[in-house]
């Protein structure tokens, strides 16, 4: 991650530990995806629980495992900005 953005100079760099919050908000991402990819799996398989899709959404999670990860942080930083 940056120390500084480009282009107005915040700083990104927090106190130790500041970024433990966006761990929350990375949950709550992964929650919603996992979600939508239940509902988007529900309309191929007839069944209410079916393993297949159990297996997409693990395939989902991790396939977007590092952009959550960089939006979590930018949400959580701009939870806490100073306008």
């Amino acid at each position: 991650m940056n120390k500084k953005c480009n282009h107005c100079g915040y700083s990104f760099e927090k106190e130790p530990g500041f970024f433990f919050g966006a761990m929350y908000v990375s949950y709550a991402l992964g929650i919603i995806e996992a979600l939508l990819t239940y509902a988007i799996g529900r309309l191929f398989y007839d069944a209410m629980f079916d393993l297949r899709i159990v297996i997409w959404i693990a395939l989902v999670l991790i396939a977007l495992s590092s952009f959550n990860m960089r939006l979590s942080r930018t949400i959580w930083i701009y939870l806490f900005k100073r306008i």
